[in-house]
């Protein structure tokens, strides 16, 4: 398995990283039956959001799992929030209609078009996990590698058509990809018969606003229980970050990655104190 330090490079480079098997069948199943519950009482929806709030105990270990958290902080520091967390099924449709398109070619909320080949950090990343294997038929996740740092365009037209230089990536079930939010890519129609099960944990900087809203019950109350542990890495992901204005206005003159560190290492040594 590669480092930390490997990972991190590799996604500088490509724009995206593949953690394998971090979700279990057993998770899995309990998201796919919320997912059945769900529809069910929306008259057939099959695109969720603010899906923390509808299910926290269910979600929450997902949104804050140690391993995703620990990559994403070392990409952008220790300013990570939930921007937003969609549980979605996409439905099959037929081999001949699906056949030489793509879902939709994009980058992600808060990106841009590049215009240098410098690496930035991201405004935003996404962790996305598919609750089934992507063979040909459920339909693999397509992405343009190093685009992120590429000033690519196209045109509408082309949106939906595959791009020749396109990779496919085969994900198992469980895995997470995680994505920087400025690099290209497409999801591939669905011809399997069933449906394409998909989970996306999106993170963003915690001075931009989050998409979810935050303010419904359950997620109050799992902001208070992170309260009352002091952990300041959990409030930041439901919107309360305490220490921003001093970090973000820390004069700029250590490296990053120095700070952010240092400023990690401070957040853990407050849980052990309270």
């Amino acid at each position: 398995m590669p480092t930390l330090n490997e990972r991190f490079e590799a996604y500088k480079k490509d724009g995206f990283t593949v953690f394998e098997k971090v979700f279990d069948e057993q998770q899995m199943q309990s998201w796919r039956e919320k997912h059945a519950e769900l529809s069910a009482a929306n008259d057939g929806q099959t695109w969720f959001g603010n899906t923390l709030e509808l299910a926290p105990k269910l979600m929450w270990p997902a949104v804050s799992h140690p391993t995703i958290l620990e990559f994403i902080e070392k990409v952008m520091g220790p300013f990570v929030q939930l921007d937003n967390l969609t549980l979605a099924a996409f439905p099959p449709m037929e081999k001949e209609k699906a056949e030489g398109r793509v879902s939709g070619w994009h980058r992600d909320r808060w990106a841009h078009v590049p215009y240098t080949d410098a690496y930035h950090r991201p405004n935003a990343i996404n962790a996305i996990s598919y609750l089934q294997d992507l063979t040909d038929e459920f339909g693999p996740l397509r992405v343009i590698v190093g685009s992120h740092r590429k000033p690519i365009t196209m045109e509408d037209t082309d949106r939906a058509i595959p791009h020749p230089d396109e990779t496919l990536i085969h994900m198992k079930a469980g895995d997470v990809v995680i994505t920087h939010n400025g690099v290209i890519h497409s999801g591939t129609p669905n011809t399997s018969g069933k449906l394409r099960y998909f989970f996306s944990i999106y993170y963003n900087l915690t001075w931009l606003k989050h998409t979810d809203h935050h303010t419904g019950p359950h997620t109050q109350q799992l902001l208070e229980a992170a309260r009352t542990a002091n952990n300041y890495q959990h409030m930041r992901l439901l919107g309360v970050d305490e220490q921003l204005q001093p970090r973000c206005n820390s004069g700029f003159l250590r490296s990053d990655e120095e700070r952010w560190e240092e400023w990690a290492t401070a957040d853990r040594e407050a849980i052990k104190e309270a």
